[in-house]
This record gives structure tokens, C-alpha cells and sequence, in this order.
């Protein structure tokens, strides 16, 4: 069993903890790797810290003169609400980059509504998803084949990756920093940048831990770090907890949280009690919205996409059909066979999908694989299947996004 067994890795997922109380998960998770003697050691694991960090130069990120932020799974409510709904400001103006929010945020068809109150909204894309269909301005920006840039892999793997331009930019496409450094100047600010591409790749090698130059990772195209051992994190706090103490305020592993304990959560930003140590807590899907919704959703990743991006892919989408999987029994309670179009609603949004009729999902669960474009009709009914268009963007009490946690209903037919 995983108690006895020395050493032992508790590999821990993400989705049970993309719940409403799924933090909850994760630190029960990490209990029991701090209880069985796991941290610290070859073979063991520490929740889901993997790999060996990589150190880069980064850009110089500068001071938030507001010192003010939102959640951001609140953008829309923000946008919605501002000043009268306890926000920092009424925005008028939203400036996108790098990201797909009315897509892959909860509560689609709030973003809808909070894109059109916006009186300006500029995207840079090299698509046009569907935040980008609303904008007032969509600026072109470059694909990686079009410019420098390094890279290190999610989750700290131990190589660095130079990748090299191929193609000059084409059209009227620009990086995100050309465009930035080009607007910067007509807003008054020439010093917002003085470094080129390159310099700036340049001056990220330089600061990094990487033992060879910026024109030798350049040509090599790649840097393996080599070990004299395997990584392990916090190897170093457990064996010299004295010189190496956990980030903790006691500097150790705490299972109990005294900070926790004395918060004051109805005048904090979570507004949801979190306990001092962690407890399974019922999700809170349940009662009556449970009899008018009877059905899980849940929203895995497709191997055909990532996130948003590839599903505007022809070659791609011809493999597979975009459909929702449902329990052979939950399916003839609705008359609903493999192939049929369904309507899935709840208070939040409706969707039109195909069925997939299957024993691999369980009862009472249906599965929508998150990622697919928001496509809707003129009656704010999503053709495209997304399944954030039925989820809340209530998050969990410490921040959570809750996207297997909405209750919805399916129907035959559209």
C-alpha cells in the first residue's frame, strides 16, 4: 500500500481539485506525502512540484501604480459592476494579449455581455477566436515561426529550447513587443523599451544559470542541464531544515495552518471559510439545484487540442467529433442515442452537442471537453459546444476555477 511502501510518489491530477472545494484535494494530498515521509526524498513527491526549475532573465515587470488587481475569473463581473459592485474602477477599455478569456474563463456568455458594455477593446491574435470577434481593433502579431524566443517546458523539465526564426514576418504581422514599443511611443512613454529582440534574449541568457552563451544555445537550438543526481524539490528543507526552512511561518511543513485559524475570511478576498487543516468539504452542487440539474459536468482535456488553440484546425477537427459522453443509463432516461444532437443547459448558458453514448463515464456525470470555440446563435445559444458556457465563475474559497463542479441538464434535440 502507499503507506508502507518506501519510497512512494503520489502522482496527483489537477482535475479533482478544479472543483468548488478543490484545494481541499491537493492539501490532503500533500498531508499524506508529509505524513508517509515522502517530501523531500528520491522517489517521493511533493504535490505536484515536478522537475528541475530552469532560471531566465525575464522582463522588468515594473510597479502596478494602482496597486490594484481582480481575480481573474472576476474580469467580467469587473466590467459588469465596477465601482458600484466594490471593483476598483468602471472599465471602459480592455487590452488582450497572450490569452483567449471569453473562451477559457467561466460564464461565457457573461463575457459576452461585459465585451459589449466596453466602449474600446483591442486583441492581438492570429486568429479570429471569439474574443477576438468582438473587438474594435484586432492587431496581427507574429507565430513562433516568425520570431526568437526561448523556451523551457511546463513544470520545470531540465532543458532550455532556442527557438529559431524561420520566416521573416509576413503581412502586417508584428510581435507583441513591437507593437507595445510602437504604442508606447505614441502614449508618451519612448523608454518603455530600448532593447531589441535579441538584446533582450540576449540579456535573459546572461542572467540565467546556463553554462554556455546566447549564440552557442542559439546554434545548439536546445541546452540539457546534466544532474549528478535526479532533482528533488524541497530535498534540501528536509535534510537541513535548519539552513533551508519551508516558506512557511513556522518554516515547516504545515499541516495545520495558524494563519489560517485567526483569518477572518467574511472581511477577506476569499469570502468562503477555508479550514486550518484540510477536510473533505461536500461540493456544493447538491440540493435542489441538483433535482432541476441531475447531471455532473465535467471538462477534460482533448488530445486534439490544447486548451483553445488547433481547434480552428480543419485537418484536426476532421478527426474527431466534438460531443458530449453520457452513461448508457442517464441516455435512455432522455431517449438519447450516439450521434443525436442534445441541448445541455443549466441557468448560466446552453449548449447544442453531439451525443456519446458509453459505460466509460459513470452516472450522473456527462463530459464536455473544454476548448472548443464559442460559436453562438443570436439567442446566445452556443453552437460550438463550449463548455464554459455552462459553468459559473464562482471560484472555489481559495481561488480555484470550479469547471468540473456545474450541474446541468441534457435533452434530445435542439
Amino acid at each position: 500500500s502507499y503507506a508502507t511502501t518506501k519510497p512512494a510518489a503520489l502522482i496527483q491530477g489537477y482535475a479533482p481539485g478544479r472543483t468548488s472545494f478543490g484545494e481541499q484535494f491537493h492539501r490532503m494530498a500533500i498531508t499524506l506525502e508529509a505524513m508517509t515521509g515522502n517530501i523531500g526524498k528520491h522517489g517521493g513527491s511533493a504535490g505536484n512540484t515536478i522537475g528541475f526549475p530552469v532560471h531566465l532573465g525575464t522582463f522588468p515587470t515594473g510597479e502596478n501604480p494602482l496597486n490594484l488587481s481582480i481575480k481573474r475569473d472576476k474580469w467580467a463581473e469587473c466590467i459588469l459592476r465596477g465601482k458600484a459592485g466594490g471593483y476598483p474602477g468602471d472599465i471602459k477599455m480592455m487590452y488582450v494579449l497572450g490569452t483567449n478569456p471569453l473562451n477559457q474563463l467561466e460564464n461565457t456568455n457573461k463575457g459576452v455581455r461585459a465585451l459589449k458594455k466596453l466602449d474600446f477593446l483591442v486583441v492581438h491574435e492570429q486568429f479570429m477566436t471569439p474574443t477576438a470577434r468582438f473587438a474594435d481593433f484586432v492587431l496581427p502579431i507574429t507565430t513562433h515561426f516568425e520570431r526568437n524566443d526561448i523556451y523551457h517546458p511546463w513544470l520545470f523539465g531540465r532543458y532550455v529550447i532556442f527557438s529559431n526564426k524561420v520566416v521573416e514576418p509576413v503581412y502586417e504581422c508584428k510581435s507583441d513587443l513591437d507593437i507595445l514599443t510602437a504604442l508606447s511611443k505614441r502614449l508618451g512613454i519612448p523608454d518603455y523599451n530600448t532593447k531589441t529582440e535579441e538584446e533582450w534574449l540576449r540579456s535573459f541568457v546572461q542572467e540565467s544559470e546556463l553554462p554556455l552563451d546566447y549564440d552557442q544555445l542559439k546554434k545548439d537550438g536546445y541546452h540539457k542541464f546534466k544532474l549528478d543526481e535526479p532533482w528533488v524539490a524541497f530535498k534540501e528543507q528536509i535534510e537541513d531544515p535548519q539552513n533551508n526552512p519551508f516558506p512557511t511561518p513556522s518554516g515547516k511543513i504545515e499541516i495545520y495552518s495558524q494563519t489560517l485559524a485567526t483569518m477572518d475570511f467574511k472581511s477577506s478576498q476569499y469570502g468562503s471559510y477555508i479550514p486550518p487543516i484540510p477536510q473533505y468539504i461536500p461540493d456544493d452542487v447538491g440540493g435542489s439545484e441538483a433535482e432541476k440539474y441531475p447531471l455532473q459536468l465535467i471538462t477534460p482535456h482533448h488530445k486534439y487540442r490544447s486548451h483553445a488553440v488547433f481547434n480552428m484546425v480543419p485537418s484536426l477537427r476532421n478527426l474527431y467529433i466534438h460531443e458530449a459522453w453520457l452513461n448508457p443509463g442517464d441516455a435512455r432516461e432522455r431517449n438519447i442515442k450516439t450521434g443525436d444532437t442534445i441541448t445541455m443547459f443549466n441557468d448560466v448558458g446552453t449548449i447544442l452537442i453531439k451525443a456519446r453514448v458509453t459505460d466509460r463515464i459513470m452516472p450522473g456525470v456527462v463530459a464536455v471537453y473544454q476548448g472548443a470555440w464559442y460559436d453562438p446563435d443570436k439567442n446566445g445559444v452556443d453552437h460550438g459546444g463550449c463548455a464554459n458556457t455552462l459553468i459559473e465563475d464562482k471560484p472555489s474559497p481559495a481561488g480555484a476555477f470550479p469547471y468540473n463542479s456545474a450541474r446541468v441538464q441534457a435533452q434530445k434535440g435542439s
